[in-house]
């Protein structure tokens, strides 16, 4: 899976992309190429049917409107904004056209693509997005959240002041990867500072069921990086009822749409988190176009859905608008280790039992559970026994998290160790529930 987030020349790797993407075989992150972004073999979004992509001032739904300009960010790294002015941030970036070497037929050729992914503001200082699109404390540290970034009208963007761009503080909830059968991908961050009563957070869907196929959805963020747009003409074309992990969508979505929030037309409630897709752009003599499907061809965009992700938020932190209902977060336990020749957690580790009841479900990592933190690549696994109960790697970038339900009552065992044979350190936080 692609991970949006190493060195490179943005303008040569969005070139390249556009080329490799011709020869993709499967899904990946709606990831915009950025300076961090290395050229992958995945696929990436597409239109489907008629591009129904509008820009927000154009846009004829007054909620839609209101989403994207109070409740949208465009995820970029310092260096893709100027801030000398505070009252008016610049962007630092290539054109669509010249990034992706588009024809003169296409849309929005002038547009600046600075953005990497795109989020949703959710709770006074949490931001959803994608867990492809924030990786790590290090990939946390370097992204910024950019409100405002969309047209007043065409020509003319909204200014963007200093005010409006906000820092990561803390990955709080994060999943990618396929957990307890389900492939989800996702990620809760805390913002530096409160984003309301300047902006205010979108209204997250209530409860767990499917979404109808036919179901309208409208998607709002950064695809390939530009100004947001919003399209409100896609549709649920696979429900996975039977999984509840994602759903299926043809939604009119590109690489920097990865974490845009998508909507059920019904109530303007916040639906899923846009994550793969279908090829952005094909070749069309010197230069590229959209890819463009009918409405029931292609492979569809699949967009995760955002309960789990509020799921796992409530699982470890608080919130009145998110969490009513929920039980209140377990008190965290936590041990600390040092190790080095582990061999990937299966020699030398440092080991902490925990009696689990049938039933309960033990969350542990270095990462994710509150008072968790890890220095170097760390791997955790969990044994009943001498049968390996569950593992992980690279939850969190180089950091480890995983959730375990206990079918059977028993004394089970944490170790902690590091990927191969290196070295790490760190503290294994972990609660039962």
């Amino acid at each position: 899976m692609r991970i949006p987030r190493t060195s490179g020349c943005r303008t040569l790797l969005a070139t390249l992309l556009c080329t490799l993407s011709l020869a993709a075989c499967g899904p990946a992150p709606e990831a915009e190429p950025t300076d961090n972004t290395p050229v992958g073999t995945e696929k990436q979004p597409v239109v489907y049917g008629t591009d129904n992509r509008m820009d927000v001032y154009a846009h004829a739904d007054a909620t839609l409107r209101d989403r994207a300009q109070q409740s949208t960010v465009a995820l970029m790294n310092p260096s893709d904004f100027n801030a000398t002015n505070p009252d008016n941030v610049t962007f630092n970036a290539s054109t669509l056209r010249s990034a992706y070497n588009l024809c003169a037929s296409e849309r929005f050729l002038d547009d600046l693509t600075p953005a990497f992914c795109s989020g949703t503001l959710i709770d006074d200082d949490l931001v959803l997005t994608a867990g492809h699109c924030i990786t790590s404390a290090s990939a946390c540290s370097s992204t910024r959240f950019v409100f405002n970034f969309y047209r007043t009208a065409a020509g003319t963007m909204k200014t963007v002041t200093t005010a409006d761009i906000f820092s990561c503080q803390a990955i709080v909830a994060r999943q990618q990867a396929t957990v307890g059968g389900r492939n989800l991908d996702f990620a809760v961050v805390r913002l530096d500072r409160p984003a309301t009563p300047r902006f205010t957070p979108a209204p997250i869907r209530a409860g767990n069921a499917a979404l109808a196929v036919g179901t309208k959805v409208t998607v709002i963020g950064s695809g390939s990086g530009i100004p947001f747009k919003i399209d409100s003409g896609g549709s649920v074309r696979d429900a996975r009822s039977g999984t509840l992990d994602y759903f299926v969508g043809t939604t009119d979505t590109f690489g920097g749409n990865s974490g845009s929030g998508v909507y059920e037309n019904g109530g303007y409630t916040v639906a899923g988190i846009l994550v793969r897709g279908e090829t952005d752009y094909k070749t069309s003599g010197s230069c590229s176009v959209v890819n463009t499907c009918t409405e029931t061809g292609c492979r569809g965009e699949d967009i995760t859905y955002v309960r789990p992700a509020i799921d796992d938020y409530c699982a470890v932190s608080t919130s009145t608008r998110l969490c009513a209902g929920y039980p209140p977060p377990p008190t965290p336990v936590t041990f600390t280790f040092t190790a080095t020749n582990t061999n990937s957690a299966n020699q030398n580790t440092v080991n902490h039992n925990v009696t689990l009841a049938a039933g309960q479900t033990l969350k542990f990592g270095t990462c994710t559970v509150p008072g968790s933190s890890g220095t170097g690549d760390t791997y955790l696994r969990l044994y009943n026994g001498t049968t390996q109960a569950a593992s992980n790697d690279d939850a969190c970038g180089t950091l480890s998290y995983a959730s375990f339900k206990a079918t059977t009552a028993g004394t089970y065992q944490i170790r902690a160790g590091c990927y191969s044979n290196g070295s790490c350190s760190g503290t294994v936080s972990y609660t039962v529930q």
